[in-house]
């Protein structure tokens, strides 16, 4: 059995992420993601399968060099990986290598379909298969089945399929409890050093150490997609899999993935005690929420190598925030920021615009109240109300989506959300305003782009401007 692994990308097009609820163009980070849930993919068809992997975002090759790539490895199992911003992109190239090889099944998995559900598999004929919820238990059941030329699909849960010229979708699967069961992704199959940070240009990965988040932020897909319960790999699992990562591949920066990575203190010492312990060297980012701080967890996170800590704030809105059932405290923000810089650790803010309640005074306010919190880096997206999440029932309930294609669904792109406060528009205009007034103040510049930016990093930043809107943006 053959098996192509394809993360989409097109010369002259776009390029996108696509990890889990993180569905947005690649120029909003800088730099490209090595596409790690492929990778794991293909480590579970590797012993039973030969496989090939290749992404799009870094080959830049044209439709008919991509299809010609496929066809010389003449696979047996076409899998893609796909988002909301890039599904029209991601489809097209299904439909032409559905043309091109007819006798290949096509498996598409990720959040698009994993929210739309039959509705999602409805507009796509051209495809054999989709993949609901998280994809390896499912993917391993359905390699199982095609191996031994087993068509009952009805019985792989998490399966969705044609049959008889109709979309059938199967059960849904439980979460796997035990993330130990999967294997490290295949790195052998990624062009790892393609991957490089945009402030430093050595080459990284992602490291996913836990999945499921049990907070109900009600913008958020996370738990759409991997639960509500906090499932975490064990220590030693992330242990060897940066030892590999260091052995074979030369990697020394990371980014642990996970949705809420403080949210089990005790883990995370443990996990920084094995890092010192091992005495890696590393250097790590990750992610978390302002009120999962304290001294402890800093001091020894800093001494395992962490640098950058990025926090979900969203908005400087205390009734925003309570809407959204965010269940942190405005107040909470300048003690995270604080406690960071107190360890040496620098600190990214996330921010949403245009969540309900937000008018252009509150917008005014969160801007003003990001420069003066000390944050060295932020990050702002317009809410977008993806179905299934509270936002996205209300919005349809109210009548508040403007959006007429899926492709608009971007987090990190423009508003689609006329609130009865504020119009799309006005929710754009201050994304960018906030990035505008972040990253160009005087301070600002000298600080970090003179001391922390090479020359050969100005290219980067052009296209994270180009991203932002900075060239075309008119009020």
């Amino acid at each position: 059995m053959r098996v192509y692994f394809l993360n989409p990308g097109i010369a002259t097009k776009d390029k996108y992420i696509r990890e889990g609820r993180c569905m947005q163009k690649a120029s909003s980070w800088v730099t490209q993601w090595p596409p790690i849930s492929l990778g794991i993919l293909a480590a579970i068809a590797k012993p039973k399968a030969e496989v090939f992997l290749l992404d799009g975002n870094i080959e830049n090759l044209k439709l008919g060099q991509l299809i010609e790539n496929v066809i010389a490895f003449r696979p047996d199992l076409i899998v893609i990986s796909t988002g909301f911003p890039s599904i029209e992109e991601d489809m097209s190239v299904a439909r032409e290598l559905k043309l091109a090889l007819p006798y290949a099944k096509i498996l598409a998995f990720g959040m698009y379909f994993s929210i739309l559900e039959k509705q999602g598999v409805e507009d796509c004929p051209f495809l054999d298969f989709c993949i609901i919820g998280e994809p390896e238990e499912t993917f391993r059941e359905l390699l199982a089945h095609l191996e031994n030329a087993k068509t009952d699909y009805a019985r792989v849960k998490g399966l969705a399929f044609w049959q008889d010229g109709k979309p059938v979708v199967n059960e849904k699967r439980e979460m796997l409890d035990d993330l130990d069961k999967l294997p490290h992704p295949d790195r052998d199959l990624f062009k790892n050093n393609r991957y490089q940070l945009p402030h430093n240009n050595r080459p990284f990965t992602l490291v996913n150490t836990g999945r499921g988040c049990p907070y109900q932020c009600f913008f958020c897909v996370a738990n759409i997609y991997s639960g509500v319960k906090a499932r975490k790999h064990s220590v030693g699992y992330v242990i060897e899999e940066i030892t590999q990562c260091i052995e074979r591949y030369g990697i020394r920066e990371f980014l642990f993935w996970e949705e809420v990575f403080t949210i089990d203190r005790s883990y995370v010492l443990e996990l920084c005690r094995a890092i010192n312990e091992h005495r890696f060297n590393i250097h790590w980012a990750a992610s978390t929420r302002v009120d999962l701080l304290d001294d402890e967890l800093l001091a020894a996170m800093k001494e395992a190598g962490c640098y950058l800590l990025g926090l979900g704030i969203e908005s400087f809105n205390q009734a925003i925030l309570d809407a959204a059932k965010k269940a942190t405290s405005v107040s909470d923000v300048p003690k995270a920021v604080e406690l960071c810089h107190r360890h040496g650790i620098k600190v990214m803010g996330h921010f949403i615009f245009g969540l309900p309640g937000e008018t252009k005074e509150t917008a005014e306010n969160t801007i003003s109240s990001m420069l003066k919190t000390g944050l060295d880096y932020m990050q702002a997206y317009c809410a977008i109300p993806y179905p299934k999440t509270g936002l996205g029932k209300m919005a349809e309930k109210n009548g508040w989506i403007i959006a007429k294609r899926w492709p608009e669904y971007d987090f990190g792109g423009s508003s689609i959300l006329e609130l009865p406060t504020i119009s799309a528009e006005q929710v754009s205009f201050y994304r960018k305003v906030a990035f505008r007034k972040f990253y160009f103040r005087f301070r600002y510049v000298l600080k970090t782009a003179f001391k922390e930016i090479s020359l050969t990093q100005t290219a980067k930043l052009l296209k994270f401007s180009d991203w932002i809107g900075l060239k075309k943006d008119k009020r």
